[in-house]
């Protein structure tokens, strides 16, 4: 493998951590919200679904980065492998196995990391602090 794709598996692997940690830190936030002020199945939903989508945006900020190269697909293979891992766990756990949800919810990741990179790849790279 040369070096090139070891550093982009090495760039989404980066992302894919960043996306599960902000996913972990939410769902204790949920967790709590869910506690101390028993909040109802369908709010529950929704906010799985922001996280979600925080969480492949967080990933792909990891993994391009702004002024990156390469924002569609990076982005887009943060967010599939984000959402196969999440959804495999689910299946693993004992959740209802679905093909239809799980499509819906593997393209739903692909095309906001694909959206996510493509803006960040777009953007000024930001300035360095200390250099002039």
């Amino acid at each position: 493998m040369s070096s090139k794709r070891i550093s982009v598996l090495f760039s989404i692997l980066k992302g894919l951590a960043a996306a599960v940690i902000v996913t972990l830190t939410g769902m204790l936030l949920i967790a709590l919200l869910t506690v101390f002020l028993r909040i109802s199945d369908s709010l529950l939903g929704t906010l799985n679904q922001i996280l979600k989508a925080l969480a492949v945006i967080t990933g792909v900020i990891v993994s391009v980065g702004r002024g990156g190269s390469r924002g569609f697909l990076t982005g887009a293979a943060v967010g599939l492998a984000y959402m196969i891992a999440g959804y495999a766990l689910y299946v693993f756990l004992g959740g209802p196995y679905s093909a239809s949800a799980m499509l819906g919810e593997v393209l739903l990741g692909v095309a906001i990391g694909a959206v996510a990179g493509s803006i960040l790849a777009n953007m000024r790279p930001g300035r360095r602090r200390g250099r002039k």
